[in-house]
């Protein structure tokens, strides 16, 4: 009896997960025993497993295994493929890499973090791309998305797809304002068999252009949806919320769904970036009262309407129009051992990648002053590598919620510390911009001011058969 590692798969491991199946197909990646590491590692085409040198122990797991269809049975010498062999990266793990891989802009949004408009960070050059990208594949990266600036904009766009393709890391999320997704961009993606998510802003229904800083922008990012929508490509859309913008709430999201994007996420404004250079700060942000009576008075709407898609209102609310009766509290973390928990759960499977190449826990973080970004490892200068193995980065991800507590006396004092960990950093460093170890005030409201409280008895009126891990959590405390 002869088995093959199924082609959707690939063994790796990395420092401190030295054992791991990969799905080639999702971009994650399942941890194993040594055991089944070695198992699978006679599943290639040239092991008989009958003969006595074969215990019973992995017999049985290769029978778990053709089970759940990790291996197949083959003819005895059929070829396992060099990218499934097994191969151990000595940086610690990292699923995703999301990616600016540019600076520069062709709209003029009036809150772009990086001041996209005024071409504040530029882009790196064709060889420093080209050298992430082969430092990405020799760290075992699973996943990359392409952000901006405008993504779309760069001459070596497609270079830069390719080089991720060949070191099969998936692509699946593309973000975009929409201007140049056309049908030539969309025929591109198919060529190459991928078909990644196109996540485009959507300001609001008649309140885009402004946002924007281009009369038109709304008629083009239509445009876009529907072209994606009719040649079977996925879209998701960020929507950013500030006081001009906030009654068109459920009019965007309505119009969002009818145009098939599966996902929304909708954030504020923060006093960041072009935003603050602009000077609209005073008088056109929301204030944290405002935007969350916003998000819970739309609660009511979302149980109305039930728009075919994901709606993430920013760390208040998360729920899926397609299966109404579950929705979750995005800022009530829940873990077994909480304060054990790293301090950005996200940053530390996900690294951001900024315009100038700074290894960074998200893109909030490109918005904070030049002397702040400057702590953050530049990965054209010491390698991607490096910046997982020892720098500033993987030392702050490293850093556990119970210091955060530690350091901040309301927190320890706080009933909800468990379950919020100080919040956000980035919502963190908005309030206290040189400590990035402080609690974030926002969710700290959230929390103090009643809001997690009135979401799940709002929800629970509304849609007496919704459930919610975190809710319940969120009951015993």
């Amino acid at each position: 009896m002869y088995y093959l590692l199924n082609e959707r798969y690939r063994l790796c491991g990395w420092d401190k997960l030295p054992y791991a199946v990969v799905d080639r197909k999702y971009g994650s990646a399942c941890v194993v025993t040594k055991p089944v590491m070695d198992t699978l590692d006679l599943c290639n085409g040239k092991i008989d497993f009958s003969i006595p040198l074969i215990s019973n122990e992995q017999r049985d797991i290769a029978q778990e295994l053709l089970k759940e269809g990790i291996i197949c049975q083959c003819e005895p010498g059929a070829e396992l493929k060099n990218i499934q062999k097994y191969r151990l990266y000595d940086n610690r793990y990292m699923q995703t890499v999301h990616w600016s891989v540019t600076g520069r802009c062709n709209c003029k949004c009036k809150h772009c973090y990086i001041s996209g408009a005024d071409d504040k960070y530029g882009e790196l050059s064709h060889n420093d791309v080209m050298k992430i990208i082969d430092d990405m594949g020799n760290c075992g990266v699973l996943n990359c998305t392409l952000t901006g600036g405008e993504a779309l904009i760069r001459s070596d766009f497609w270079d830069i797809v390719d080089g991720i393709l060949e070191r099969d890391i998936r692509i699946f999320r593309i973000y975009s304002n929409g201007f140049l997704v056309n049908e030539t961009f969309l025929n591109g993606l198919k060529e190459r068999g991928i078909s990644p998510e196109i996540n485009m802003s959507f300001d609001g229904t008649g309140t885009h252009d402004w946002l924007r800083g281009i009369t038109g922008a709304e008629k083009a990012v239509r445009k876009a949806f529907l072209l994606c929508r009719d040649m079977g490509i996925p879209t998701g859309a960020e929507m950013c919320l500030w006081k001009g913008n906030s009654h068109t709430l459920r009019q965007s999201i309505n119009d969002l769904a009818d145009m098939g994007c599966s996902n929304l996420k909708v954030t504020p404004v923060t006093n960041t970036g072009a935003w603050k250079e602009g000077g609209y700060g005073e008088t056109d942000s929301l204030s944290e009262e405002e935007l969350f009576s916003t998000f819970y008075e739309y609660l009511d709407d979302f149980y109305e309407d039930l728009p075919r898609m994901l709606v993430h209102l920013g760390g208040f609310f998360l729920a899926d129009g397609n299966n109404p009766d579950h929705f979750s509290l995005p800022a009530v973390h829940c873990y077994n051992d909480p304060l054990r928990a790293s301090i950005c759960v996200h940053a530390r499977n996900d690294l951001y990648i900024s315009a100038e190449g700074r290894a960074e826990t998200c893109m909030a973080m490109s918005s904070m002053p030049a002397e702040f970004q400057s702590k953050f490892p530049l990965i054209q200068e010491r390698g991607l590598k490096e910046c997982l193995t020892d720098s500033a980065y993987m030392k702050l991800i490293d850093t556990r919620s119970e210091e955060i507590i530690e350091r901040n006396e309301k927190c320890r004092a706080c009933r909800y510390r468990t379950v919020c960990l100080g919040g956000c950093r980035a919502g963190a460093v908005m309030y206290h911009p040189e400590e990035i170890l402080s609690s974030d005030e926002m969710v700290c409201k959230m929390y103090r001011d009643g809001w997690v409280s009135k979401i799940i008895d709002k929800v629970t009126k509304l849609q007496p058969n919704a459930k919610s891990v975190e809710a319940e959590i969120y009951k015993k405390m």
